[in-house]
């Protein structure tokens, strides 16, 4: 147990800097000072804690320690840029031009077809009503509990259940897929219907090796297992248009099927929906612009995802 912890935000802000730039010189840099000055910070703060927090290579990462305080750093600077918005009163005038309120960054992570399909609306509207820059990422349900973990952003919308320390979980409902393919590519590979034997040597369209909405689609068609060729198409506007022009098939969600300008040539192999349960992880922190994002993702999640259905077990986290 730590007792008597004296953490300073000076020792945060250097080590946020050294886990983002990689090396304590590229660190010096940034902050304007010295090595030998970030050098003598760290170690400080890894007295002040009792804990090793970096590990010493190149580049330079956070041990399990390191990651909490990393993103105490993050949170505080969050604060920080908050708190002076409300000292200076500015945003509170009303003759003020809000084009020249302050801005405070914000990032946040999100899974490809969240992105592409209900998630873009949360950040516009949250643009709209704060004065805020988003920085988004998007990546993999792997990656984004690291971020979060690491303190890189304040909240990922993900498929993986499991709570990152320091966290806070809101399930939002189902992404539902359908497996589709081109007119074209039914006529070619599967003139009989969907049956085992022909779909072993249809290609399918995968959008990367981690793509387990795409083995469990495939598990859905057919029974019985089979290995057939395969495409990846790691974006997902671009594996859509790869399905409609005949590279594969493969899962794509309900609301891009039934638009009628991005689903056109799609057609349903199945009837019977893959449903992707998906949440908000997002920090344990009394900021009002995280409450705020949060509220904006329950409710778009609320009017665009399948609501959650309980005792079902989740697709395995990966993908899309």
């Amino acid at each position: 147990m730590i007792s008597g912890m004296d953490v300073s935000a000076e020792g945060l802000v250097t080590l946020s800097a050294v886990l983002r730039e990689g090396t304590f010189e590229a660190a010096a840099a940034s902050l304007h000072v010295t090595p030998s000055a970030v050098s003598q910070r760290i170690k400080a703060l890894e007295q002040s804690v009792g804990r090793v927090l970096v590990r010493r290579v190149k580049p330079v990462t956070a041990t399990p320690d390191g990651e909490v305080l990393a993103r105490l750093g993050e949170q505080w600077s969050l604060l920080v840029a908050e708190a002076q918005g409300e000292l200076t009163g500015i945003a509170h005038e009303p003759d003020v031009d809000p084009r020249l309120l302050p801005r405070v960054t914000i990032a946040v992570a999100c899974n490809a077809d969240s992105l592409a399909t209900w998630f873009l609306p949360v950040v516009a509207e949250f643009h709209g009503a704060h004065p805020v820059s988003i920085d988004l990422h998007r990546d993999d349900e792997s990656v984004t509990t690291a971020m979060l973990r690491a303190g890189d952003v304040v909240g990922a919308v993900t498929s993986e259940p499991t709570v990152v320390r320091g966290c806070k979980t809101v399930e939002l409902g189902s992404l539902r897929y359908f497996p589709v393919a081109s007119p074209e590519f039914i006529d070619r590979w599967l003139p009989n219907g969907v049956r085992a034997r022909d779909m072993r040597h249809a290609p399918m369209v995968m959008f990367d090796r981690k793509d387990h909405l795409q083995i469990k689609a495939l598990k859905h068609l057919v029974s019985e297992p089979i290995s057939p060729p395969v495409n990846y198409i790691p974006a997902a506007s671009e594996y859509r248009r790869a399905i409609q022009a005949g590279i594969g098939w493969g899962a794509v969600p309900e609301v891009e099927i039934d638009d009628e300008q991005i689903g056109r040539r799609l057609v349903p192999l199945s009837r019977k929906p893959i449903d992707v349960p998906l949440f908000w992880q997002h920090w344990k922190l009394r900021s009002p612009l995280v409450t705020a994002l949060t509220e904006l993702v329950v409710d778009h999640a609320a009017r665009n995802l399948v609501p959650p259905r309980r005792g079902l077990a989740p697709v395995p986290s990966g993908g899309r």
